[in-house]
């Protein structure tokens, strides 16, 4: 009898510490769409680090998991291109950040070349744009961050839904982990 609780005890530590690393430290995350093309596929395994930002704010180039401002019940993972204050601009099909081109190899390519970044279509019904789709500069508004698929042509991002809210930033991607072919830090 003393062997089986030791065992139900070891397995409820065992259980409760998985829990409390998942909700405070590190969580997986599975990737479901392409707009992360080339840096993260479809079906990716991603641990996201819960606790970097509760010690530092995010960094413009992080791979960030958030609460979808839509709908947060749902989280997306982008990286973030604009923090608070950066004035983002389109030029060529290329992103530019307080008037500096922004290096962004990571950026998915098609026959050799980085795709464009072009900005979103104007609201139905109208010739307007809202302020965040990049159809003219846009500053990013303190305590939000401006994010984007590295697959820029097929990714639902700020230039559709605006800014994410600090307080919506859940994590930080920091590595896959499966498929195993894929294991890397990000």
């Amino acid at each position: 009898m003393r062997r089986a609780l030791e065992y139900a005890l070891v397995v409820v530590v065992a259980v409760v510490t998985a829990l409390a690393v998942q909700a405070w430290l590190v969580k997986p995350y599975r990737i479901p769409s392409a707009s992360m093309l080339d840096t993260l596929r479809p079906g990716d395994r991603v641990l996201v680090n819960h606790a970097v930002y509760r010690l530092q704010d995010p960094e413009r180039g992080d791979i960030v998991v958030f609460r979808y401002p839509e709908d947060p019940d749902m989280v997306f993972i982008k990286r973030i291109v604009g923090v608070p204050g950066d004035v983002l601009e389109l030029r060529d099909g290329r992103l530019y950040v307080n008037g500096r081109e922004l290096e962004e190899p990571y950026v998915h390519r098609t026959g050799g070349h980085p795709d464009p970044t072009v900005a979103e279509a104007a609201v139905d019904g109208s010739t307007l744009h809202d302020p965040w789709s990049l159809a003219e500069p846009y500053r990013v508004p303190g305590g939000t961050y401006f994010v984007m698929g590295d697959n820029r042509t097929d990714s639902d991002d700020s230039r559709e839904w605006g800014t994410v809210p600090r307080e919506a930033i859940v994590g930080e991607g920091f590595a896959t982990y499966w498929p195993l072919s894929r294991l890397r830090a990000l």
